[in-house]
C-alpha cells in the first residue's frame, strides 16, 4: 500500500504577547472597513437601481439637491451611470478584506493587499473628486452619494494604515513575511491607483453622455368639445385635470384642433431651450396645433413638492405669478411677455420683469390681476399634474409635455423628437423644408 497523502495547511504561528494588542487592532481595523464598504455598496447598488429604472429616489423629489446630483452629467461615465462601477470597486474591496487574516496563505494575502492599495487609492480619489463636484460645480449635494463618499474616505484610511510593510533592513524572508509588501511596491501600486483615477476623470471631462428625455404612454389627454357659447376643456390623466382651455396661457388658438400642454419653470435652463422649440413646432403647424402653457415653479414658496430651493430656482414663484398676472390682465400680449422673458439664456432680474410686465398691462391691472386667487390656484393645479406625470413617470425631470397619450420629461435636444411624438400623437407631419431645418440641434 502506498503512502497516506497528507495535505499541507497553512502553519498558524501563534501571537507573542507583543503581537497580540496589534492583531486585535487590526481585526477591529478591518472590521470597521468592512462595515463602511457594506454600507458603501449598498448604497451604490441602491443608486445604479434607480438611474436603471429611471425612479424618483426618496429624499431626492423634484428640484432637490439630490435630484440635481442625480440628473447632472456628472453622475454617469462613459454613458454608464457612475454606482454602477463604484459599488464594483465596493464589492472587490469588501472581497480583498476576506483574504487577509492568518489563516489566509501568504501569497494570497499579499495579492489581496495589493488590490487594496490601488482600489483604496482609486476610491479616494473618486470621492474627493465627486464631493468637489457637488461643492463647486454643481453646488448641490446628494446625501446618499456624500454618506458613500464620506465613508469610502475612511474605510480607504483605515485600509492603507494596516497594509503589513517590509522594509530594506528586514532579515531573511519567512513564510509569514511573504504576504508584505516593500515600499517601493507599494509606492507603484499607488501610481497604479493614480493612473486608473485619471482614465476615470478623464472619461468623465470628456464623454458627456447628453440628457435626453423619456416618454411614457399615459391615460390620454383629450379636448371635450363644447355645445355653444360654453368653453373647450382639456382633460388629463382620463380626466382627473380638467382645464379650461380658454381660460389658460396658450401658444396659438384656442380653437386648434390638437392642443398639447407644456409644463415648464422660467428659471430652467432645459426649459428655456424648450420654449424655442414650442415656438417653431408652432409655427411649422400653424393652427393646427395649441399649446398650454403651464408655469410649474420649482421654488419651496409656492410650490409644496419641493422643500428646499435650488440656488438656481430662487425666485421662480414670482415670474410664475407674473406670467400669469399678465395673461390674466391682458390675454393677448401674453405671447410677448413670454417671448421677451425667454429670450435670454436666464431670466432677467425679478424688478425688470415686473417694470415689462407693467409696460404691457399697465401697474393697477397687474396689481389687481396678481391679487386675484385664480394665480394661486393655477399654480397649485400645476404643481398637481406636475406630481401626477412625475409619479407615471417614475421621476420629476422638467420641462414636462402631455402629447395625448405620450408624457415627455427631461430635454428633448433637437424639434424632430417634438416632431416624433406630435406625429405619433395627432397625425401632424411637417414638410420637407421643416424637416431638414429641425435636423439642426437647439442652441
Amino acid at each position: 500500500m502506498g503512502k497516506k497523502k497528507h495535505k499541507h495547511r497553512p502553519v498558524q504561528v501563534p501571537m507573542t504577547p507583543r503581537e497580540a494588542p496589534r492583531q486585535l487592532a487590526q481585526i477591529q481595523g478591518l472590521l470597521s472597513a468592512r462595515a463602511l464598504l457594506a454600507l458603501c455598496l449598498m448604497i451604490g447598488i441602491y443608486l445604479a437601481w434607480g438611474s436603471l429604472h429611471g425612479s424618483s429616489l426618496p429624499g431626492c423629489g423634484p428640484a432637490s439637491g439630490c435630484d440635481k446630483v442625480l440628473q447632472s452629467r456628472w453622475a454617469h461615465w462613459m454613458g454608464v451611470p457612475v454606482s454602477i462601477p463604484a459599488a464594483l470597486v465596493y464589492a472587490a474591496l469588501l472581497w480583498a478584506t476576506f483574504s487577509v487574516g492568518r489563516t489566509t496563505p501568504p501569497t494570497k494575502q499579499r495579492l489581496a493587499w495589493r488590490v487594496i492599495v490601488v482600489l483604496s487609492v482609486v476610491m479616494t480619489g473618486a470621492a474627493v473628486w465627486f464631493i468637489g463636484l457637488q461643492a463647486f460645480v454643481l453646488k448641490s449635494f446628494c446625501p446618499f452619494c456624500m454618506t458613500a463618499h464620506l465613508s469610502a474616505i475612511v474605510a480607504a484610511l483605515l485600509l492603507i494604515r494596516k497594509v503589513p510593510m517590509r522594509t530594506a533592513a528586514d532579515p531573511v524572508r519567512t513564510p509569514e513575511s511573504l504576504g508584505e509588501l516593500s515600499k517601493s511596491e507599494s509606492v507603484r501600486l499607488g501610481i497604479g491607483g493614480v493612473a486608473a483615477l485619471a482614465v476615470l476623470l478623464a472619461g468623465q471631462v470628456l464623454v458627456e453622455r447628453p440628457l435626453q428625455h423619456e416618454v411614457k404612454a399615459i391615460a390620454g389627454s383629450s379636448v371635450v368639445e363644447p355645445p355653444k357659447k360654453l368653453e373647450r376643456e382639456l382633460r388629463l390623466h382620463g380626466g382627473k385635470f380638467r382645464l379650461l382651455v380658454n381660460e389658460l396661457p396658450i401658444i396659438g388658438s384656442a380653437n386648434a384642433p390638437h392642443v398639447m400642454v407644456s409644463l415648464f419653470d422660467y428659471t430652467c435652463h432645459y426649459c428655456r431651450d424648450m420654449h424655442h422649440l414650442l415656438l417653431e413646432a408652432h409655427r411649422v403647424f400653424s393652427n393646427q396645433l395649441a399649446i398650454v402653457s403651464l408655469p410649474m415653479p420649482l421654488e419651496a414658496d409656492c410650490n409644496r413638492l419641493v422643500k428646499r430651493t435650488p440656488s438656481a430656482h430662487a425666485n421662480a414663484c414670482q415670474y410664475a405669478r407674473l406670467g400669469l398676472a399678465v395673461w390674466r390682465a391682458k390675454p393677448e400680449v401674453f405671447n410677448q411677455f413670454d417671448n421677451w422673458i425667454f429670450a435670454p439664456p436666464s431670466p432677467p432680474p425679478v424688478n425688470e420683469v415686473r417694470q415689462y410686465a407693467e409696460q404691457l398691462v399697465g401697474r393697477e391691472p397687474l396689481e389687481q390681476a396678481l391679487a386675484n386667487d385664480w394665480v394661486r390656484k393655477q399654480i397649485e393645479t400645476d404643481v398637481a399634474i406636475y406630481e401626477s406625470n412625475s409619479q407615471a413617470m417614475g421621476e420629476g425631470r422638467m420641462p414636462q409635455l402631455v402629447i395625448g397619450a405620450a408624457l415627455s420629461a427631461g430635454p428633448l435636444n433637437r424639434i424632430d423628437n417634438l416632431h416624433t411624438m406630435l406625429a405619433e400623437q395627432f397625425g401632424l407631419k411637417p414638410s420637407p423644408d421643416a424637416t431638414s431645418a429641425a435636423s439642426t440641434p437647439s442652441k
